[in-house]
């Protein structure tokens, strides 16, 4: 394909942001400084109580390639869709606006999207850890371009291992694909809602593509990270995930290996969630064991410990949540904790 041509494509550039006034010209900057650029960038204001709508509406009008969207606060799931919605270019592309990005990130994967005809592209990054202040590489190796049958029996775990799997921002999406099948974050979710996506839209994926190299930097801040911060819908909006994950799965007949993966990536992630619950100084002692047993009479979570390639270090926890012992749990969390 001649590549001048294929410079035709419009790429749409999704950036939900609240509160993020401080962050919003250097994330512009970024976006501007691409070496592609047939690209509309979309910042959605998500009902932000700083400067940000105002710094939004400046760029609009600095530059006709930039729109400013502005939503009632109601989250990054939301904000995402919302600009989804408002998207008109050929592919998508979901950024933070508190990361950074290098400036051949667009043309790189859009010319892989284009000579592979893939629904989506996955590419490296780097994680800078702002209290320690190093940067780390993914050190993700190898290209892959496929079907999604070879992606899923080849490469889906090598994604998880690597988190490549996990966040929208490192991910070139084919926009018609996008809404072809109605692929949305899920608003309900506050925490691992990018999981969730991941999961549900490589049930629709055909083509995929890995591109090992990295464009994109994560800034990891742990102090009011999603994280470090207690959520109401932790474990549902991971027991979503897991079953979009197994309905993944269950699309191939040689699956076990895969739904193991996503299993003990399921069971460390809702054993994070009773360790929160049990060290969580805001909750009462009755808080914490009706939370834990909620969690322990869930069938999905109990069926995922029955896995025989359960991780060593979750054994006990298995024996204690299957053996209903709430106080265990509690006691064991809570001295893990301190």
């Amino acid at each position: 394909m001649n590549w001048k041509k294929s410079m035709m494509k419009k790429v749409s550039i999704v950036v939900p942001i609240y509160n993020g006034e401080k962050y919003i010209d250097n994330c512009v900057k970024n976006l501007l400084k691409q070496s592609y650029s047939n690209f509309e960038i979309i910042l959605v204001d998500d009902g932000s109580v700083d400067n940000t709508a105002e710094r939004c509406d400046y760029y609009s009008k600095y530059d006709t390639r930039i729109k400013s969207i502005h939503q009632k606060n109601s989250g990054v799931c939301a904000a995402r869709n919302f600009g989804t919605d408002a998207a008109t270019g050929d592919y998508l592309l979901y950024i933070d606006v508190d990361d950074d990005i290098v400036p051949n990130l667009v043309e790189d994967n859009v010319k892989l999207a284009i000579e592979n005809d893939a629904d989506v592209v996955f590419y490296s990054f780097w994680y800078h850890d702002l209290d320690s202040d190093i940067r780390t590489e993914n050190t993700y190796e190898g290209f892959f371009s496929g079907n999604n049958e070879e992606f899923f029996i080849t490469k889906l775990t090598e994604t998880i291992d690597h988190e490549l799997f996990n966040a929208p921002w490192n991910k070139l999406f084919n926009l018609e694909f996008v809404r072809k099948n109605n692929l949305r974050f899920v608003p309900e979710y506050t925490i691992y809602e990018d999981i969730t996506f991941s999961a549900n839209m490589l049930q629709f994926a055909k083509r995929i593509v890995i591109n090992p190299n990295r464009y994109y930097v994560y800034y990891i801040r742990k102090s009011g990270s999603g994280l470090s911060t207690y959520s109401e819908h932790y474990f549902d909006s991971v027991t979503r995930f897991y079953n979009d994950a197994m309905a993944y799965c269950s699309q191939y007949s040689d699956n076990e290996f895969q739904k193991n993966k996503f299993t003990n990536l399921y069971i460390k992630l809702v054993t994070t969630n009773l360790k929160q619950i049990s060290c969580r100084k805001q909750f009462t002692f009755s808080d914490k064991i009706s939370r834990i047993s909620d969690i322990c009479d869930s069938k999905t979570f109990r069926d995922a410990l029955g896995i025989r390639d359960i991780e060593r270090r979750k054994k006990l926890i298995k024996f204690l949540v299957l053996s209903h012992n709430k106080l265990g749990i509690l006691l064991m969390y809570s001295y893990l904790g301190r």
